[in-house]
């Protein structure tokens, strides 16, 4: 099983300042052991001060929103590079995505203009450029994007698939012990660890790219996804195959009679189940070993509780 560090990051970032914003979820936190490892000197921007106690020691933490332009003065002076793995994943405080994953990350992308930092690396998601079209979440990573790219600060878009985490509700649904699957399970996906994007995102950072793709070593479809996590939890699989246009249907009808917090984590879901999500592999960590640790990790919590 992989370990916990990536010793081998890319080098040249060595010595460099680098600020994360984000940093506090789950791409975000590999982000900032990925670069200390590269011998890299972290700064995060963190929304309360309490969050900054969850970092190591070295790493130096900036307390401001991007939603209020205004507390983030200062927060990129003396600093080469910035990661931004900044976006809305569960809506709260009544903020959208064009509040976050776009306004928020502009805001940042304006002080770092200012503060001349010489690249910045934004996480966006695989196909942005065609679901940008019918998916709200997507539509304002990629709204940023366009202004990322007519920005002077040299700049990188890394493209993930599938983290390993948004694939724990197939987990969590072997669990319960069924799982529904949209279509006929053939179209497929290379999910991708936290940690090999991180260092995606690092190696990406010391080149030249504008645009990187990032998948992870084993290519499934849906239907071997799903038995995958049952497989995980040692019981026979349930599968159900949906129709893919009532799932279609249902979600643009959600989409126009409930709020975007209810209806723009279903949209960008059935968006990703419905199209092929394979990228270009990169690092080592597989899935099922994934599934194992989690499965494992949550049997020794329950016998603790007990």
């Amino acid at each position: 099983m992989a370990s916990d560090r990536r010793p081998d990051a890319a080098p040249p970032l060595r010595g460099q300042r680098v600020l994360v914003a984000g940093a506090t979820g789950y791409l975000g936190r590999h982000l900032v052991q990925t670069l200390l490892d590269a011998g890299c000197r972290v700064r995060v921007l963190v929304r309360r001060p309490e969050q900054a106690d969850s970092f190591p020691g070295a790493v130096d933490a900036f307390v401001g929103q991007v939603t209020d332009p205004a507390t983030l003065s200062g927060v990129a002076d003396g600093i080469d590079l910035v990661f931004s793995a900044l976006g809305i994943t569960r809506q709260r405080d009544g903020l959208t995505y064009l509040d976050v994953d776009y306004r928020g990350n502009l805001a940042l992308l304006r002080v770092a203009e200012q503060a001349d930092v010489h690249r910045f690396v934004y996480v966006s998601v695989l196909h942005g450029t065609q679901l940008r079209r019918s998916v709200q979440l997507v539509a304002a990573k990629e709204k940023f994007v366009d202004a990322l790219v007519a920005s002077p600060i040299s700049s990188v878009v890394v493209r993930p698939t599938g983290y390993f985490s948004d694939m724990g509700e197939f987990l969590a649904m072997a669990g319960r012990g069924a799982i529904p699957v949209i279509g006929d399970g053939h179209l497929r996906i290379n999910p991708v660890s936290g940690r090999d994007v991180a260092a995606a995102c690092v190696e990406a950072a010391g080149s030249t790219a504008t645009q990187v793709q990032v998948g992870g070593p084993d290519i499934l479809d849906y239907e071997q996804l799903a038995r995958a996590a049952f497989a995980a939890h040692g019981t026979a699989p349930r599968i159900r195959h949906i129709p893919r246009g009532p799932v279609v249907a249902a979600v643009w009808v959600l989409s126009r009679c409930t709020p975007q917090r209810i209806h723009g984590p279903l949209q960008f879901l059935a968006a990703v189940l419905t199209h092929d999500m394979v990228a270009p592999t990169v690092g080592s960590d597989r899935l099922v070993d994934y599934f194992a640790e989690q499965v494992a990790t949550a049997g020794t919590a329950a016998t603790t509780a007990r």
